[in-house]
């Protein structure tokens, strides 16, 4: 019984490091909304280094998945509206990847999403070791006329991923840059972010992780169905 309770707190702590990893958004916006205000991570300080978190990067094993042989991961990476801590209208964000730390050999790339042009490949790789780079990515959605004058920088483009090639413990540095050439002289309006530092776990379970999870998995349908046939029980009384 212990070790089918031990199954099921790992099944529903695993459970929730993936959802919170496919669905959770890293927010770009602004100290202000004038010229040379800061850019900034509006929710960096939960996926900061400091903060203990880790994005977990599960190995996908389906062969039909673009991602097949990698490791891959969120989260999505958004910029807020002006209207919701965003950057001024006009703006226009990137994200800038600066830095790479991790296992020796390994590659951390950016996928863009297939609607967006990407393809079978990841649009960028960068081998761990390396710092003092500029790898960038739109955060912005031109398509709803980010980076026009007095236009929203909102973007919120999903379908995008993250990947690495080599198990092991990667640190990244994320930077949110303005593009846009409606500030002052015809440069950006905000100032460049300071660099976020993110954890990124490429692990593969061992076997008896595997199957522990295995009886965690099914201890959890047991008592969801035990819950469910009880309350159908007492319905019919």
């Amino acid at each position: 019984m212990k070790f089918l309770k031990r199954g099921f707190w790992l099944a529903w702590l695993l459970a929730g490091q993936t959802l919170f990893a496919q669905h959770g958004h890293l927010n770009a916006g602004a100290t202000g909304q004038n010229q040379n205000d800061q850019l900034v991570w509006a929710n960096g300080a939960a996926f900061a280094t400091s903060s203990g978190y880790v994005q977990p990067m599960p190995l996908a094993a389906n062969s039909d998945s673009r991602y097949f042989g990698y490791f891959n991961s969120g989260p999505t990476v958004t910029a807020l509206t002006a209207t919701n801590g965003g950057s001024a209208l006009g703006s226009f964000l990137a994200a800038e990847i600066v830095s790479v730390s991790g296992p020796a050999g390994g590659l951390f790339g950016f996928w863009e999403g297939e609607d967006l042009g990407g393809g079978s490949a990841a649009t960028f790789s960068i081998p761990a070791g390396s710092s003092g780079v500029s790898f960038q990515f739109a955060l912005s959605d031109a398509s709803l006329g980010a980076g026009q004058p007095a236009q929203d920088p909102f973007g919120h483009i999903h379908g995008r991923r993250f990947t690495t090639t080599t198990e092991g413990l990667y640190t990244i540095g994320f930077r949110v840059l303005d593009m846009s050439v409606n500030g002052a002289g015809g440069g950006p309006i905000h100032l460049p972010s300071d660099v976020l530092y993110m954890n990124f776990s490429a692990v593969v379970p061992e076997p008896s992780t595997l199957a522990l999870l295995g009886l965690g998995l099914a201890a959890t349908a047991l008592s969801v169905w035990r819950a469910r046939r009880a309350r159908q029980k007492s319905e019919r009384l």
